[in-house]
């Protein structure tokens, strides 16, 4: 195995070369990350403030350090009328959920808690996992669809996401948030009803083009990612500031790293390492590198840390809540990745070729 002598990343990772100095082709061709500019930011929330409706943001908030800090800024740097609003995917940790409460205390915004039916969830994650190696990309499925309901029933022409620079190149490389191969995968399973699948998804044809057009038509909120349009405190700076003042707490778990609002992330992260030969806490520590936020002897120690190659202190819970036993997932960590990438969309793939086209223009 070839680890780049930048980062941390090794040639694991997707479509990566190296050159004669030993960096990876990431950090070879990486361009220091520059804002799209504040006062961009501004114009955009000076548009939706401007449409006096109820709200002038949605928030989805996870009680990670992300969305918290999206809401610290929405709400008391901005001065948005926001609304906040959770989605339980069934792993939401105790942590996560107090500084949900905090936050929303101390913030005064309206809040909505969303569900799906649990027994429905969980035959949904465990047959995912057993086929695929993967629950993520089902969770996220269900996540950014109770987002877009109810940016849409309460007529919100904003919708703030928590995802940062620091998250670029960090997650495994099939479509795992593509609904046609979501269905495809799911098409034979005996224990979940059709009418079940599609009350999961909610919008069962959502695609990128019909996402598209409702934006363009104003039936959908504007997405957008401030922490792309400003220039971003470190990822310690931005902890102590959301303690300071939204009362966030970090998890003490050393299971944990970024995602400690999900219980089951040092359950899936094993998994990726084991069919991937890498996973997420490599990509981010990298990214982190890149940024100058830590050195490469840091996040070595950091990932030393993590013990990423033994099974987490929760395994054998997320283990009992998935109804999966030990041999099950023996054959699960066999799995071969990006096998049902033939069965994604073909409307989103031409949309991906589409904006992939533009930016390259762009860029001229």
């Amino acid at each position: 195995m070839t680890v780049c002598s930048k980062c941390i990343i090794n040639d694991n990772y997707p479509g990566l070369t190296f050159n004669s100095k030993g960096e990876c082709s990431i950090c070879s061709s990486q361009k220091a990350f520059k804002p799209l500019g504040e006062d961009k930011l501004k114009e955009i929330f000076k548009n939706a403030v401007a449409k006096n409706c109820s709200y002038d943001a949605l928030v989805p908030l996870s009680g990670g350090k992300d969305s918290t800090y999206i809401l610290y800024l929405a709400a008391k740097v901005y001065k948005l009328k926001v609304l906040a609003m959770t989605y339980d995917n069934g792993f939401l940790s105790k942590t996560a959920l107090e500084n949900i409460n905090r936050a929303i205390e101390i913030t005064g915004v309206k809040h909505v808690f969303c569900k799906a039916d649990a027994e429905v969830q969980k035959k949904v994650y465990r047959n995912m996992l057993l086929k695929s190696g993967d629950i993520c990309g089902a969770c996220d499925i269900a996540t950014i669809s109770h987002i877009l309901k109810v940016a849409m029933d309460s007529k919100v022409p904003l919708i703030l996401y928590g995802t940062s620079p620091l998250e670029e190149d960090s997650f495994i490389p099939d479509s795992i948030q593509d609904i046609s191969r979501f269905k495809y995968i799911l098409k034979d399973v005996k224990d979940l009803t059709k009418k079940e699948k599609d009350d999961y998804i909610i919008l069962k044809n959502r695609n990128e083009w019909s996402l598209f057009l409702q934006k363009k038509l104003g039936k959908i909120g504007l997405e957008v990612r401030p922490l792309f349009y400003i220039d971003n405190p470190s990822d310690k700076e931005m902890g102590e500031i959301i303690m300071r003042e939204m009362g966030w707490q970090e998890d003490s778990c050393k299971d944990f790293t970024k995602h400690f609002d999900c219980i089951a992330e040092p359950f899936t992260n094993y998994v990726r390492y084991k069919i991937y030969g890498y996973e997420r806490h490599i990509c981010q520590y990298s990214n982190m590198i890149r940024r100058n936020e830590i050195t490469r002897e840091k996040a070595i120690e950091m990932y030393n840390a993590d013990c990423i190659e033994e099974k987490p202190s929760n395994y054998n819970e997320i283990l009992h809540i998935l109804n999966v036993t030990e041999a099950e997932m023996e054959s699960v960590l066999r799995l071969k990745p990006l096998q049902f990438e033939n069965h994604t969309s073909k409307m989103n793939k031409i949309f991906i070729s589409f904006v992939k086209l533009k930016q390259k223009l762009h860029n001229k």
